[in-house]
């Protein structure tokens, strides 16, 4: 079942009203339609919350004073920090309409390569898919118990729920198992390599500790006065 959401017209506009619709608890919204301008809404932060965490991609939105829309939730705009979402643009979908949305996939099972020594590495996070509104998946469940040492998993080895079609390649890698990568160890400096010198650094003057002993200058032999 698509889950309501109650919304009301908006006319203010403006970082500072937008600002305090926030404080009020409201949330900006624009629904979109095909060849229709957008509409400005508002919606209750909390009862969005709730449909977001619900995981709902598609909401009927109930507008005060005129007719229902079944609306894709297509765009989320947060804040600094990531942590609370400012705005939400809606795409209004009319009736019999498909959508093309990203599912998340999860992997179960556990793979025979991990046996033979093999590491499973999730390659692909999210699956393109293209279904009707009310048939899109919480997610895309791949069993990976077959995956045997330096083997992988594609799209096309993937069973898709009835009335859902994959957009992602079906040649796509999702799930890959192969050995543990090993580091290689920095090879040993050469004997006798002298440390790079640090330019600008001031050398000890003779004497000094660490100093080089000062080379000796050859003797002048004095000259003879043959006269």
């Amino acid at each position: 079942m698509v889950a309501e959401l109650k919304a009301l017209e908006r006319k203010a506009s403006g970082t500072r009203q937008m600002n305090k619709l926030r404080g009020a608890g409201k949330l900006p919204a624009v629904v979109y339609g095909a060849g229709k301008p957008g509409l400005s809404l508002t919606v209750e932060q909390h009862d969005f919350h709730k449909v977001l965490i619900a995981g709902e991609r598609v909401v009927i939105l109930k507008i005060d004073g005129l007719e229902d829309k079944q609306a894709l939730i297509k765009d989320l705009q947060y804040d600094a920090l990531g942590e609370h979402v400012l705005h939400v643009d809606f795409n209004e979908l009319r009736a019999g309409q498909t959508v093309v949305v990203m599912v998340p996939l999860a992997v179960k099972g556990v793979a025979k390569g991990i046996a033979e020594g093999g590491v499973v590495n999730v390659q692909v996070h999210e699956i393109e898919v293209e279904c009707q509104p009310v048939a899109i998946p919480d997610r895309i469940t791949v069993d990976v118990s077959g995956l045997s040492l330096n083997s992988q998993l594609h799209v096309s080895e993937v069973t898709f729920p009835e009335g859902v079609t994959p957009i992602t390649g079906a040649n796509t890698v999702l799930v890959t198992c192969e050995p543990p990568r090993v580091e290689e160890a920095p090879a040993p400096a050469a004997e006798g390599a002298t440390e790079p010198e640090v330019i600008g650094e001031k050398k000890p003057e003779p004497g000094e500790e660490g100093a080089e002993p000062a080379e000796k200058k050859p003797e002048k032999k004095e000259k003879e006065d043959k006269k």
